[in-house]
């Protein structure tokens, strides 16, 4: 039977929800008499949006030497190009703001987001019916097939195509420069589509094709990405997008602070730069966080406490992103008093592509030493494992998630510690 309650505590049920937590920003803006990009709330997450890629070529800071160098590569040397670094460093906003500035510059873009399982046929065909036929040297703007909407994907065979038949279909190309993205192109399947593509790149570049293919993924290196390099290699500019700076981290403030309104004090710019160490994902988290903790606050500056208390909420939501089996593992590491000990791996493996080399890391231990450690890690706690070239004496973190969480809570809470860690091992 379905208990009665009492209307006294009914009441006080119902006045509970009041403190529930609740949405800060209105989903539509109709009937709202202040528009989205105007709310206050809203202009820090413009200002900072770590989970979203920058596509404003003005929200983007640091990355003038990058462009140039793609830009130089592209235009001037005609090389196709491969963008690659660890997760969160800034690749795929980095291709956004190249393929802004090359629109800009009357290159016609095709841009695809890779994914497991996808065919060459499925993805190309797809990045074809996004170039107008007018651009084909048998049709022109006047042709009927042109005026009729028609695209370079109406020149391919139905059904799967190969690698000649999709370069003979881009052979015709006038009038126009092609430049076809593939972002996230670690998440395509390896064998087959990899080779395609490398094989697509070396047709492209033998036939002098007014195409060149722009490469955006994970990897320790260009040969992760696409195989078969060798022959292919010296058609290809390979970048790796470097960790951000204290000062560039400073300009990504600095810009924030005009869009959001904010004034970000000396101090807390200076916590967020070591806390970040390097990522501008963890930059524009924090920044986000402490923006927000000062808003909810009635407060125009950004202090040192923000800052704190954005750390700790950065920290939290890192954790819950990881797999339960790592944090039971960190959890009974931390309890045996090894979490200090392991910073100095962790700040590594933030710099290194996530490699940890026994070679480059036994001067920083003493006791244990870091085959010892290393080895702990591994078969007691479960948190490294081999690399994947499987070279002796590298090892990575299991999760890619786990390094960046460590160092976040631990050096939030100790950031001279952070300080003295970075200055040792860069």
């Amino acid at each position: 039977m379905r208990a009665i309650i009492p209307a006294e505590r009914a009441e006080s049920s119902f006045d509970s929800a009041n403190d529930l937590p609740k949405f800060q920003n209105l989903g539509s803006e109709i009937g709202s008499l202040v528009g989205r990009s105007l709310r206050e709330r809203d202009r820090v997450r413009e200002a900072f949006s770590p989970s979203i890629p920058i596509q404003d070529t003005r929200l983007l800071a640091g990355r003038s030497k990058a462009l140039s160098s793609l830009i130089r590569s592209i235009q001037d040397m005609k090389l196709h190009v491969v963008i690659y670094g660890e997760r969160g460093i800034g690749k795929t906003s980095l291709l956004h703001v190249l393929k802004g500035l090359a629109k800009e510059a009357r290159y016609h873009v095709a841009y695809h987001s890779c994914s497991d399982g996808e065919l060459f046929s499925d993805v190309f065909r797809a990045v074809a019916s996004e170039v107008p036929l007018l651009y084909h040297d048998r049709f022109g703007p006047s042709a009927e097939e042109s005026e009729r909407g028609g695209s370079l994907a109406d020149q391919l065979p139905e059904g799967n195509f190969g690698v000649s038949q999709f370069s003979e279909a881009l052979s015709h190309l006038s009038n126009t420069r092609l430049l076809i993205m593939l972002d996230e192109f670690d998440r395509s399947s390896p064998g087959l589509f990899r080779r395609n593509v490398a094989e697509l790149i070396k047709n492209l570049s033998d036939r002098s094709v007014r195409v060149q293919l722009v490469i955006a993924g994970v990897a320790g290196n260009l040969s992760e990405l696409i195989e078969h390099i060798p022959s292919i290699r010296r058609n290809v500019f390979s970048y790796r997008v470097p960790e951000m700076t204290e000062d560039e981290i400073g300009q990504m403030i600095t810009i924030g602070e005009r869009v959001s309104g904010l004034q970000f004090d000396e101090d807390a710019t200076a916590r967020i730069a070591t806390l970040a160490n390097g990522s501008p994902y963890l930059a524009s988290l924090i920044s986000q966080s402490a923006g927000f903790d000062a808003h909810d606050r009635d407060e125009d500056r950004v202090t040192l406490d923000n800052v704190v208390r954005a750390a700790k909420l950065a920290a939290d939501e890192l954790r819950l992103r990881l797999a339960e089996p790592s944090v039971e593992a960190i959890d009974r590491m931390t309890a045996d008093g090894l979490e200090r000990t392991v910073l100095p791996l962790v700040n590594h493996a933030m710099h290194s592509m996530g490699r940890l080399d026994t070679d480059k890391l036994e001067m920083f231990f003493a006791t244990p030493s870091f085959p010892d450690l290393a080895r702990d890690l591994t078969e007691r706690y479960g948190l490294l494992q081999t690399a994947f070239d499987e070279r002796e004496g590298r090892y990575r973190f299991r999760e890619d998630g786990i390094a960046p969480y460590l160092w976040i809570r631990s050096t939030s809470q100790n950031i001279e510690l952070a300080k003295m860690i970075t200055r040792a091992t860069r």
